[in-house]
């Protein structure tokens, strides 16, 4: 369940082979709604942009994404935005 959304982050993801990066990659992430994603490849890199939707504040969530995506082999950059409104 997401909790109401106080937070707007976008995120990058690249991939240069770790676990496969695509569309359905964010699914897995607790608490978050995705207000868009783009993914760009090439051979085996990948890379995927999105605005994202959270409750975290921004360094918590930001130290969240770099868990998240360590774990696949993936590298991720998090810049937070405005609150949605």
């Amino acid at each position: 369940m997401v909790r109401p959304v106080d937070h707007v982050s976008l995120v990058i993801v690249l991939s240069t082979g770790g676990s496969p990066l695509d569309w359905s990659a964010l699914d897995g992430l607790q608490d978050v709604r995705v207000a868009w994603v783009r993914v760009e490849r090439e051979g085996d890199a990948a890379c995927l942009a999105a605005r994202l939707l959270h409750g975290d504040p921004p360094d918590d969530f930001r130290d969240r994404m770099r868990r998240w995506a360590a774990a696949r082999g993936w590298a991720v950059t998090v810049a937070s935005g405005d609150r949605p409104g």
